[in-house]
């Protein structure tokens, strides 16, 4: 699986904006998650010696690929673990479901370069969809 992404600097003058695209849904969940995570640290930094199982479910891919990138904020804010290495198996279905392994690290203050504090996902221009084999996501997240 493979992905890129993008920041898009002229979508969104006060936020961080981003696109994905990937060959594969999993590969999608995990741009998004590499991108969101390039926004708070620089992710070199950061050692994947801890991880975290996410089990997730919801009735379209854009409300799972939402709720996806809030578990990412979620765990910064009360755990303060940045993830490093996002591993998503998506399951398409009349219940769309994701279930994940997250490779990252606790935030250190000394060791860490840190970036922008992603306080929030928006719904702002938010689009995700697949068009011949392609698969693409735009998020504009809240800091």
């Amino acid at each position: 699986m493979s992905f890129q992404f993008k920041y898009l600097e002229d979508v969104a003058l006060a936020d961080v904006a981003f696109e994905v695209t990937a060959d594969s849904w999993g590969a999608l969940f995990d741009g998004a998650g590499a991108a969101l995570t390039a926004v708070l640290v620089a992710s070199d930094d950061l050692r994947g010696d801890s991880f975290r199982q996410v089990e997730l479910s919801a009735p379209t891919i854009e409300e799972l690929l939402y709720d996806w990138l809030c578990e990412f904020v979620y765990l910064k804010d009360t755990e303060g673990f940045l993830v490093k290495t996002p591993h998503a198996n998506v399951f398409p279905g009349a219940v769309w479901r994701l279930s994940a392994r997250l490779e990252g690290d606790t935030i250190d203050r000394v060791r860490h370069r840190l970036g922008q504090d992603v306080k929030a996902v928006t719904y702002h221009l938010f689009r995700v969809a697949e068009e011949a084999g392609t698969f693409r996501a735009k998020v504009v997240l809240d800091i």
